[in-house]
């Protein structure tokens, strides 16, 4: 007995795709299915097949067949195929060619799969071949294009595009490229909301836009609102006519138009789309040194010791407190992983700036704008670097992150005053910036992993390794480690990205292309000089007791007394300083030469080693003071093979915080020159003098001038043989206190002796000698 074969029950429009055939399923009959072709060529007629039972069970067994009742939408209606359509010789030249191409993917992919269906799956599977026969077929039939140097170029599309051309051509009774015409449009095309509608609706969508976020179903009740409002508006001026409100839809659709950037813009905030859409060098070459700077801050992955050396707590006043006290808040860290900033040239990939930091700051990130600027040949030589770290250049383009140390309003204001400019890279895009990402990578291998305490890369790097019981190194000999690195290792070493060559010869070949010239120095102050506040005089400004005036200036820029100005000041060189007066710039010289090429750090060292003999005197020789900090300068230069390398950063808030500490009331005065008494042959001359003593007196002061006059310059005569150690003398130290006494004590016999003891050790404001200083009335001739 043979068995009944089972029926199928498939809803009308259910795809059926088998041996290149798709059919849609029409409806059911007692013989079985009715099909029908899903595609109906151009003057075709449709055509219906019915399948038996039989054979519809037998393609259920096949895994080649697809069936897909979700197809039920993509027939044409039979009942609408006599419209009218477009001649395929009627189309554009360029859209027959892309028909041609469609066509030599569809014979492709059948030349591959043999058979159908033609799947997106199946035609991922033999995407390299099918594309292989696609160029072949496109480059015979020469359907393709052909750029200016002869190379043809073949149309390419993706497996699921080509599954779709796939369907369309094989559905046809004959197969032709008509069924691959790019179809026109459809649906209305006609406006629907007219000019006074459609600028009412943008202007209710533009306040989507606004910073308070506005959801989208505020705009629809927004718009609702607003066109009746206009409705009664219209109707009351007289025009009846219809002014309907769009559709819900309609609103969102406007809404979807807004791009990202103007969504950022106007509902994050300007800020933010930097952060997310900022340009790129992508494609960009530089050529000269400075036209592209990136610059950055890295973690070290070096643990280092948190209290420094303590001759170089006399360096960093601003941490005496710190140091002394402990931080306010929290446990003071005795090991600490610092954050080091540097700075890189994109063209020659030369390092420029260097900063440390205990964390991210502004006033870092200053201070190596101000490194690129700068000739730092000084900084190299004084730790005995063998390389001059000579290279500087202007700012052209600098790029760097979004951090907020960035982001601050002090460092943009400080590279668009130097004469450049900034991008910002997107956030967690480091391709934004790779050079100095790169330069990172290389310091981690290359310096960090060879020194006791590393951190490695990751917490798994080094599991059983003591990191911080490893620490051998304070932040001072970690600078000096990293700076020998960037001067003398780094620029050395050949580079993959510039083709094998070193640094310091691409530096110097980039010469030829010329170098971003760097601002004048009193640009370069004024740009990343410190901000202090300070009070102007006739006697011009005072920092830290150093006198800066200009007698061309002053008294006649000062009407109503003293005044505050703004006063840059570079930490590095003290010849001069800027002030803003009237919205202009003036430049005030350091009335003290002899302390003009020390820095601020070093000074502030002296008057705090001097101030600490005598608290009290407040009046110093200002060859004293140089003689402290020409003592601290040489210390340093001998102390940093042993101690390390000490910043040279300075902060507005520690000079501000140093002076109110150790600058109070101080005064800096001008080593006295002697003045000798006339004698009678002087007065009956002409000339002046405080009168007419005794020969002995007048003998022992000629011997003083003597002797004066032998032993060279009267600052090295009354030098300190140690100014910081407790054997010098109290009149050495502190340049108030001389013993006058003694003088006016001795015999007069004794010239000698009294000679020795007139002395110029004494300030302005002390007693003045017998038969010295300015005449006093005792007499003069005219």
């Amino acid at each position: 007995m043979n068995a009944a074969v089972q029926r199928f029950d498939f809803s009308p429009g259910t795809l059926i795709a088998f041996d290149g055939y798709e059919l849609v399923v029409s409806g059911t009959i007692e013989a079985g299915l009715v099909v029908r072709d899903r595609f109906v060529g151009e003057g075709e007629q449709p055509r219906n097949w019915v399948l038996d039972d039989a054979f519809v069970s037998k393609l259920l067994l096949r895994q080649d067949v697809l069936i897909d009742a979700a197809e039920n939408f993509d027939g044409p209606d039979p009942s609408k195929t006599n419209k009218i359509i477009v001649q395929f010789e009627d189309r554009s030249a360029e859209d027959r060619r892309e028909a041609y191409q469609r066509e030599a993917w569809c014979l492709a992919a059948k030349s591959v799969l043999k058979v159908g269906p033609y799947t997106e799956q199946r035609i991922t599977l033999g995407y390299d071949q099918i594309k292989a026969a696609a160029y072949d077929r496109q480059r015979i039939g020469e359907i393709g294009t052909v750029g200016r140097n002869g190379k043809f170029t073949a149309r390419i599309w993706g497996p699921k595009s080509v599954s779709k051309f796939c369907a369309r051509y094989f559905a046809t009774c004959s197969p032709h490229p008509r069924a691959l015409l790019r179809q026109p449009p459809s649906g209305n095309t006609n406006r629907r909301l007219s000019c006074a509608q459609d600028a009412l609706l943008n202007d209710c969508c533009q306040r989507y836009l606004e910073p308070d976020q506005k959801a989208g179903s505020s705009i629809v009740k927004l718009v609702e609102r607003r066109f009746r409002e206009t409705h009664k508006e219209r109707q009351a001026a007289g025009n009846f006519s219809s002014f309907p409100t769009p559709h819900e839809n309609t609103i969102y659709r406007r809404l979807a138009r807004f791009s990202r950037l103007e969504l950022t813009v106007g509902r994050e905030g300007y800020r933010e789309a930097q952060k997310k859409f900022a340009p790129t060098h992508h494609g960009v070459r530089a050529l000269k040194p400075g036209e592209l700077i990136e610059i950055d801050f890295w973690k070290g992955d070096v643990f280092t010791f948190g209290k420094r050396a303590e001759f170089w707590d006399l360096l960093t006043p601003d941490l005496q407190k710190i140091l002394k006290h402990g931080p306010q808040k929290g446990k003071r860290a005795v090991r600490q992983r610092l954050w080091i900033c540097i700075a890189i040239d994109v063209a020659t990939r030369m390092p420029l700036g260097l900063g440390i930091a205990k964390n991210p700051n502004p006033r870092t990130v200053i201070d190596v704008l101000d490194q690129i600027m700068r000739d730092k040949s000084d900084f190299s030589s004084l730790a005995k670097c063998k390389m001059p770290w000579s290279q500087h250049c202007g700012l052209g383009t600098v790029v760097y992150d979004t951090g907020p140390e960035f982001f601050d309003e002090e460092v943009q204001t400080a590279i668009l005053a130097s004469g450049g400019s900034f991008i910002f890279g997107r956030a967690a895009v480091p391709m934004d910036k790779p050079f100095i990402e790169r330069f990172f990578g290389s310091l981690r291998t290359e310096f960090a992993d060879e020194l006791p305490g590393k951190t490695g890369f990751s917490p798994q790097c080094l599991v059983a390794y003591d990191k911080q019981g490893m620490a051998a190194f304070n932040t001072e000999e970690f600078r000096l480690l990293l700076l020998r690195h960037l001067v003398d290792y780094y620029p050395l070493r050949e580079h993959a990205g510039l083709k094998g060559q070193r640094p310091i010869d691409a530096w110097k070949e980039a010469q030829k292309y010329g170098v971003v010239r760097p601002p004048l120095p009193r640009d370069r102050r004024n740009a990343t000089g410190l901000k202090l506040t300070r009070v102007l005089s006739k006697e011009g400004i005072h920092i830290c007791g150093i006198p800066f005036n200009d007698a061309s200036l002053f008294p006649n820029a000062i009407r109503n007394g003293k005044t505050h100005v703004n006063v840059r000041l570079d930490p590095n060189d003290l010849r001069e300083i800027t002030i803003l007066l009237d919205d202009k710039r003036v430049h005030l010289a350091n009335q003290r030469p002899d302390l003009a090429h020390h820095s601020i750090r070093t000074l502030m060292a002296a008057i705090k080693k001097m101030t600490a003999a005598k608290p009290k005197d407040r009046i110093f020789y200002e060859y004293v003071l140089a003689e402290h900090a020409d003592w601290f300068a040489h210390k340093i230069k001998v102390g940093i093979q042993a101690r390390g390398l000490p910043s040279n950063e300075m902060t507005a808030e520690e000079i501000d915080w140093f002076e109110k500490s150790f600058c109070l009331k101080l005064q800096i005065t001008k080593t006295p020159r002697p003045t000798l008494s006339a004698d009678m042959e002087t007065l009956l001359s002409g000339g002046q003098g405080p009168g007419i003593f005794g020969a002995h007196e007048i003998a022992a002061e000629k011997a003083t001038a003597a002797l004066d006059t032998g032993a060279g310059d009267h600052a090295e005569a009354m030098a300190l043989s140690d100014p910081v150690s407790n054997t010098s003398t109290p009149a050495a130290c502190s340049g108030v206190e001389t013993s006058w006494k003694s003088s006016s004590a001795a015999p007069r016999d004794q010239p000698d002796v009294a000679a020795s003891d007139v002395s110029s050790r004494r300030t302005e404001g002390s007693a003045p000698g017998r038969f010295t200083g300015e005449p006093k009335g005792k007499g003069s001739f005219t």
